[in-house]
């Protein structure tokens, strides 16, 4: 019978992976611990549970990002939208529509298609509102959370160029989505706090802070 994981190896492991690097990177409850992380019960051998486990947690970051992300958008309209803070400067609405690029692009390279084949830069998707922005990222943040859901170790593993530029995993691009969502979303907050200081609007409508 396999021996129980012990909480070392259990955690190095882990910090291997890059999970638990990641979730500090984005300044993540403490509690999001090697402990909480695996199973209980999980044996040695287990990778497969591991890499489960990893993607589940990965998952809830990202659905947590998204959240915070329409959060930091309630009440903006679409002439605050396309505001920049200086004319070198991408606009909130730019920003979105390239996270929406991305969360398309990411569920066509699990799916070995569409955008994964085409796209050898970083992108955008545009919309004519805000509201069907909206709608289509939600939309896309769906499927890729649930293509991401079904994922095999085998095809986590799997090699892809990442946009065209250096070779990855699907594994480690699931990472990159989290960090890359997180990090927008905070020059979204600090480019409509920008604006909210300059035309004097209620900045507390989005953020409290």
């Amino acid at each position: 019978m396999p021996k129980p994981m012990t909480e070392s190896l259990s955690r190095r492991r882990l910090l291997t992976s890059g999970t638990l690097a990641t979730a500090g990177l984005l300044g993540w409850p403490a509690d999001l611990s090697a402990d909480r992380l695996v199973p209980h019960g999980l044996t040695e051998p287990d990778e497969a549970a591991l890499l489960r486990h990893e993607v589940m947690v990965v998952r809830e970051m990202a659905k947590s990002a998204y959240d915070f992300l329409w959060q930091i958008m309630t009440g903006i309209d679409e002439k605050e939208a396309d505001w920049k803070p200086n004319p070198e400067s991408n606009s909130t609405r730019w920003m979105v529509e390239h996270l929406c690029w991305f969360e398309q692009w990411a569920a066509d390279t699990i799916e070995n298609k569409g955008r994964y084949l085409t796209d050898k830069k970083p992108g955008k998707l545009s919309e004519p509102s805000l509201t069907a922005l909206k709608a289509r990222f939600d939309a896309d943040f769906d499927r890729l959370d649930q293509l991401s859901a079904k994922l095999t170790p085998e095809q986590l593993n799997r090699e892809i160029t990442f946009v065209g530029r250096f070779p990855t995993t699907i594994r480690n691009m699931l990472r990159i989505h989290v960090s890359h969502l997180s990090g927008h979303l905070y020059q979204i907050r600090y480019v409509r706090g920008t604006y909210s200081r300059v035309f004097h609007t209620n900045k507390a409508i989005f953020d409290p802070w």
